[in-house]
């Protein structure tokens, strides 16, 4: 199974340079397919700010169960319309000149717009200056955007994962929690974290021992589509009794997949439970994550607080990755880490990852020299 992968990671400056992340941000996260949110978490009359590359995105669901997405500024000074989430609304109001949006976007209303009160906007002009849409997609009821609008279909991209995973019907799904992360290193060492199952009969005992951890299967499904998949890595664990699980083939009825959506979604999924990760930069050295907890099949007699143990369960495992995630950061300020070494039976999805990053901003930091500053 072990692959012959080069044995040198990439640079720091990738985990600690804030022109490495501005550049990231352009060439990653500002044109391909980038996770912002949860369908579920948002209830008819909601809205839900979000960043993406720095620019500021707006998720709402109108009254009557449509999900859309907008750039979150104003249409008259482009100020940043809604700040906090926002639950029971039917329209949005910029706090600036009291410009009025229904959640669909379209403009509902500008006060005094002649200067004469009661006159609002041409109803010609006012179609014209409605909030302006992001190309979005829902899919696993993650909320996916493309800033740049030339990333492809978001069908043909996902489609390598789509077939490996059609045996899981997503209609089933039942969102079992929801929990924001602060994390304390770069948005890279997360992804790279999650796809090194070497780690985990370490740092996650309580999720099974090295016995389980070995007999791994990666599987490269596309440029953006890699992780790798435990074939019984379900047999050895005790589920609980209320779990409902999928009636799956043999061979994925103890199946786990791990797999990352490059660049910043990671998703977990076996017959009972599904797993999403979707982080985003705050800083070179920092980075916010959500992560959602699905059961595959709604509960119908599980005790609230069995369900409540669960998910304690699975966000305590994220948590011990979250405390280990700052001294990984804080190692990347050692020169002595440029010399790391990745292991070639376990980190060929490591090693996947870098590739991808090194392809899309190239030639970048490991041959790019500081420019030159002046004195004047």
């Amino acid at each position: 199974m072990a692959t012959d992968i080069s044995t040198s990671t990439i640079s720091n400056r990738y985990y600690t340079d804030e022109k490495v992340l501005a550049k990231e941000r352009d060439a990653v996260f500002a044109k391909g397919w980038v996770s912002v949110g949860i369908a579920a978490t948002l209830r008819p009359g909601s809205a839900r700010p979000a960043q993406v590359a720095g620019v500021p995105i707006l998720l709402t669901r109108t009254r009557d169960g449509a999900l859309h997405v907008f750039h979150n500024i104003c249409r008259h000074r482009g100020l940043v319309l809604v700040d906090e989430p926002c639950d029971g609304q039917r329209r949005l109001t910029c706090p600036y000149h009291d410009w009025s949006y229904k959640l669909s976007g379209a403009l509902q209303g500008a006060p005094y717009y002649s200067g004469k009160p009661g006159t609002q906007v041409p109803e010609d002009r006012a179609r014209t200056l409605g909030l302006v849409p992001v190309r979005h997609h829902v899919w696993f009821d993650i909320v996916f955007v493309n800033l740049s609008e030339d990333a492809p279909p978001f069908d043909d991209w996902v489609a390598p994962l789509a077939r490996t995973w059609s045996a899981f019907d997503a209609s089933r799904l039942h969102l079992l929690s929801s929990t924001d992360y602060s994390i304390a290193a770069n948005w890279k060492l997360v992804c790279e974290n999650f796809v090194d199952g070497y780690h985990v009969p370490f740092v996650h005992r309580q999720a099974g021992g090295p016995e389980t951890a070995v007999n791994f299967e990666n599987l490269d499904l596309s440029d953006d589509i890699f992780g790798f998949i435990l074939p019984k890595g379900e047999a050895d664990k005790k589920k609980p009794e209320w779990l409902a699980r999928l009636n799956l083939p043999a061979e994925l009825q103890d199946a786990q997949f791990f797999f990352c959506l490059f660049p910043n979604t990671l998703v977990a999924i076996t017959a009972g439970w599904f797993q999403v990760l979707s982080m985003q930069p705050e800083a070179a050295d920092r980075s916010s994550e959500f992560l959602a907890l699905y059961l595959m099949e709604e509960p119908s007699n599980a005790d609230p607080a069995e369900t409540d143990k669960f998910s304690a369960f699975m966000n305590r495992i994220n948590q011990q990755d979250v405390d280990l995630l700052p001294k990984l950061q804080e190692g990347r300020r050692s020169p002595g880490a440029e010399e790391n070494a990745l292991a070639p039976y376990w980190d060929e999805a490591v090693h996947r990852f870098h590739s991808r990053v090194r392809a899309a901003i190239p030639n970048l930091p490991d041959q790019e020299k500081d420019e030159p500053t002046s004195d004047a």
